[in-house]
């Protein structure tokens, strides 16, 4: 009998204690919940804090990365503000205008810096289109300059065959020529194999034979009488 009103009273209060259970698990769930946000947000404000800091040094990449783990830990659009930041100030227009725009899409109402972030994407847009453009001149100049040292060195194998060809063809030939005229020097050329020169040495040596016997020979005899006086 005993037992009986015990499983009775037992089962009279199970549906309290199911009652009273259900009732307290959203408020500890809640809390959980609560305690989850909390330890969230301190987690994204540390690495939020850390970013300033090295934002203020001027260590963009540390930064960068600081920002963008705040942002993994708690996704809010400010943080991708501030990793736009970053990219312009490390020279990188292209991502920092990509942020900027997710920064702008993502936030539910529009930011206080609206006008200052639109000024901002313009900015990084001229950049890129700048930069787009000295690309496109390096390109070209190097593309110029490629055919040119083509060009160059083509002409100069076009000159160092013509020089072998010459080299083996035409070598003999002023050799050849400087033969020949070697060969006419020493006989038309050379004074003692010109019949010329042999007839004029021999008149010479008769005009100076004939003045030696003029002075040399005895004086002729008068042939006529002398005056008396």
């Amino acid at each position: 009998m005993t037992s009986l009103i015990r499983s009775l009273a037992e089962r009279s209060l199970l549906p309290v204690l199911v009652a009273v259970a259900l009732a307290l698990s959203p408020l500890s769930a809640r809390a959980a919940n609560v305690e989850a946000d909390s330890r969230v947000e301190s987690q994204a404000r540390a690495k939020f804090s850390e970013g300033n800091i090295a934002y203020d040094l001027g260590e963009f990449q540390k930064a960068l990365d600081a920002y963008s783990e705040a942002y993994r830990v708690m996704p809010l659009p400010g943080f991708l503000f501030n990793i736009a930041q970053c990219h312009r100030q490390m020279g990188r227009p292209e991502r920092a205008g990509f942020f900027y725009r997710r920064y702008l899409t993502l936030s539910k109402e529009e930011p206080s810096n609206a006008a200052l972030v639109r000024e901002l994407i313009a900015e990084m847009d001229e950049a890129v289109r700048r930069e787009q453009q000295r690309r496109q001149t390096r390109e070209e100049t190097a593309r110029e300059q490629a055919k040119a040292a083509a060009l160059r060195a083509q002409t100069e194998a076009i000159a160092a065959r013509r020089v072998q060809q010459g080299e083996g063809k035409g070598a003999l030939v002023p050799r050849a020529k400087a033969s020949a005229r070697s060969e006419a020097q020493v006989k038309g050329d050379n004074p003692l194999t010109k019949w010329w020169v042999w007839a004029g040495a021999g008149a010479v040596a008769v005009i100076a034979g004939g003045i030696v016997y003029a002075a040399t020979a005895p004086q002729p005899r008068p042939t006529t009488l002398g005056t008396v006086r």
